[in-house]
């Protein structure tokens, strides 16, 4: 096989992994093949893809964001408790995306400023958040089934397409403008791959991480209105379990845990593929029990396959640089 082609196998391997999933699955099950199943696909990975996005640019930077769930579940129960007091859909949701973007700062702030390690970081304020989250709903199931435009966010379509599709492609194209487009986003990179180097170029990487913090804290936010539209109603653990999904959809799209590397497009993969996969399982009547056995053995061989194909990148671009030398 030639170099070139290889280079074209490696830029493309996410579409064509995509295609081989589909295919199998296809072939396994008739009923996968069809448009309504991939929208339902699309509407049951809309909330974690959301989420994933802002988890990209944590990751991105080096670190590591366990509240992502809990931000969610009480983002969730404040834009319930709001609709309860009779505020408007969205004073309710600018109140919800507050407390994300306060919780990301807290994080940020402690991790960056402090150097207290991003995993017990937010594993700590993941806790806290919890404990707020059931104070504040008594330690009950908030239900907004009378707020009918807000659960139209999450259970209604428009043009036969759920909202919270919608919201994620919102998310990500704001998300990949940022990343692509602006200098915040070139920063990312280089404060995730080379924090010394970035700080040699005067590049403040504690503002930096702090704001990746509060654009997960967002993104974790909005994620959590949607779900709460969803669902019909809130409750302070709602979103549990949700920020390994994040973790393992942004590895799986090829994010590096060392940070520096990684794109949202990549992260969108690792998203459908999560979804292509469980749907998949659902429709083959796989036990329950398989499907955490099933997403671990895709997320070790994908961080496997990701490493294998970063090497062959380097060992390309070394080669390259001989022969030009």
């Amino acid at each position: 096989m030639s170099n070139k082609m290889k280079v074209i196998l490696y830029k493309y391997r996410y579409i064509m992994i995509l295609l081989i999933v589909v295919a199998l699955l296809a072939m396994a099950t008739p009923k996968f093949f069809s448009v309504n199943n991939f929208m339902n696909i699309l509407w049951a990975v809309a909330v974690v893809g959301i989420i994933s996005m802002g988890g990209t640019f944590v990751i991105l930077v080096g670190k590591i964001d366990l509240s992502v769930g809990n931000i969610a579940a009480l983002a969730g129960i404040t834009s319930a408790l709001m609709l309860k007091s009779d505020h408007s859909i969205a004073l309710s949701v600018l109140s919800a995306l507050a407390v994300g973007g306060t919780a990301g700062a807290i994080n940020g702030i402690f991790v960056s400023k402090l150097k207290v390690p991003p995993f017990i970081t937010t594993l700590a304020v993941g806790s806290i958040l919890t404990g707020i989250a059931q104070m504040a709903s008594d330690g009950k199931t908030i239900s907004i089934l009378e707020q009918k435009q807000y659960v139209f966010l999450g259970s209604g379509k428009i043009l036969g397409i759920p909202c919270p599709v919608f919201g994620f492609g919102l998310v990500f194209l704001i998300s990949f403008f940022i990343l692509n487009k602006t200098v915040y986003g070139r920063k990312c990179y280089l404060a995730g791959g080379n924090p010394r180097a970035a700080r040699i170029s005067n590049i403040a990487v504690d503002k930096i991480v702090i704001l990746a913090y509060v654009i997960c804290g967002i993104a974790a936010s909005f994620g959590g209105v949607m779900l709460t539209a969803l669902n019909q109603q809130a409750n302070a653990t709602t979103a549990n379990g949700y920020e390994l999904d994040v973790i393992a959809t942004v590895v799986i799209g090829g994010t590096s845990m060392s940070g520096g590397v990684g794109t949202v497009q990549g992260t969108v993969f690792g998203v459908i593929l999560i979804g292509l996969i469980n749907n998949g399982l659902n429709l083959l009547s796989v036990s329950g029990s398989w499907h955490p056995v099933v997403k671990g053995i895709i997320i070790i061989a994908a961080v496997a396959f990701n490493n294998v194909s970063v090497k062959f990148m380097r060992s390309m671009k070394e080669d390259g640089k001989q022969a030009a030398a």
